[in-house]
């Protein structure tokens, strides 16, 4: 069976039912708020490796194992009622009223956030999240740390850019959001005639491309097939910039302190862009027309978001 750790100095059990980008996003409101604490991470289990740069985090646990599964079953994990109770507070970002009685079980002092805000609202899901912390009381609400919160200061900017490598990730959750790939083919070929390096990383979503990208004159040894977030941030710790469409990956290209360009369409960019001092998103400002992805509108008679967006709007935004 796999070992407890139990908790000695964790301030909370944070669990977090979502993909990369809500972590990252709940992530950067953590970071903001709770100064010069520590705390424990529950999520899934591919996204583990990116604790290795979080370092407000101790423990990390696959929301998958056998002993967080247990939580929900008549039959708990041995430990789980005793590891659970050591935490001062349970943090749990899902929209589920079963997740949350579920803790409640064995710790009551437990609270739900929703890990994003509803679809009506034009917020930033980091924003969101701040806001809905300070309901549930989980801090003074004249916390003076606050007032320089990482949304306005902007201040993850610690990379070294030392070379001219650029990361392309042409993929997403969704083809929905994504630009096209023989735009994305076009803009590899202006970087590498201004001398960039230029590094295809391609999902297990995106392994189709591979012989587009063949086909388009890309040297194969700069298309690399990640399978893994340990992987990708490999490559990220080696390159100095980043373009790609709204995905977890851009999140944690600009979590991670990468120059980053991100391109939006049906999704709001008000909403999801990524967060960091070397972000830059097209739209610049407001969508081309209204995000209609998380209102479960998957068809489009003119895709004007993403077909408006040229290969010079991108060059000119990635150069700024």
């Amino acid at each position: 069976m796999e070992p407890i750790h139990q908790n000695k100095s964790a301030d909370a059990l944070i669990v977090h039912t979502g993909a990369l980008g809500d972590v990252i996003c709940a992530l950067t409101a953590i970071e903001s708020l709770f100064l010069q604490k520590k705390f424990d991470f529950c999520c899934q289990g591919h996204i583990t490796p990116l604790f290795q740069i979080v370092p407000f985090i101790q423990n990390v646990f696959d929301i998958n194992s056998p002993m967080i599964t247990s939580i929900f079953l008549l039959s708990s994990y041995p430990g789980v009622k005793e590891w659970l109770k050591t935490y001062p507070l349970v943090i749990l970002f899902s929209f589920s009223v079963d997740w949350e009685s579920g803790f409640k079980k064995y710790n009551r002092n437990t609270v739900r956030i929703p890990p994003r805000p509803p679809v009506s609202e034009v917020v930033h899901t980091s924003q969101f999240i701040i806001d809905a912390l300070k309901i549930k009381y989980l801090f003074k609400r004249n916390n003076p740390e606050t007032q320089n919160f990482v949304l306005q200061k902007k201040t993850r900017s610690y990379k070294t850019f030392s070379g001219k490598y650029v990361c392309i990730h042409p993929g997403s959750g969704s083809p929905f959001k994504n630009w096209s790939i023989e735009n994305f083919i076009l803009l590899s070929h202006r970087l590498i005639q201004k001398d960039y390096s230029v590094l295809w990383l391609l999902g297990p979503a995106e392994d189709a491309l591979t012989k587009i990208l063949l086909d388009n004159n890309i040297n194969s040894k700069n298309i690399v097939l990640t399978n893994t977030i340990q992987l990708i941030m490999q490559y990220f710790k080696q390159s100095d910039r980043f373009v790609g469409n709204d995905s977890g990956i851009s999140h944690l290209a600009a979590y991670m302190g990468i120059n980053t360009t991100v391109i939006f369409g049906p999704t709001d960019i008000r909403r999801w862009r990524p967060r960091g001092a070397c972000v830059k998103s097209i739209p610049e400002s407001l969508p081309v027309c209204s995000p209609c992805f998380e209102k479960g509108i998957r068809q489009c008679s003119h895709q004007k978001c993403l077909n408006e967006v040229s290969v010079s709007q991108v060059m000119d935004i990635f150069e700024k």
